[in-house]
């Protein structure tokens, strides 16, 4: 498997186990938490940084992608 292969597969499955395990969570806490009006503060802000974690790290992997693809265009181009 390449590298680029692995980032993308990295860049899907991080955000959706980390949307599972809240998932999760909420279903084991009883309650649709994610959707419910009565959201401590606590609980909004926790959200709220995963979110913007999530955010951030969907960036850093879109700025990886890129770097390989363009190391493995110009590795081709210098084996031509």
């Amino acid at each position: 498997m390449t590298l680029t292969a692995i980032l993308i597969l990295t860049g899907i499955g991080i955000p959706v186990l980390c949307g599972s395990a809240i998932a999760i969570a909420a279903i084991f806490k009883g309650s649709s938490a994610i959707t419910s009006k009565n959201l401590s503060t606590d609980e909004t802000r926790i959200l709220q940084e995963i979110h913007q974690g999530l955010t951030r790290m969907e960036k850093r992997i879109e700025a990886l992608e890129t770097i390989v693809i363009e190391n493995e265009k110009h590795r081709e181009h210098s084996e031509l």
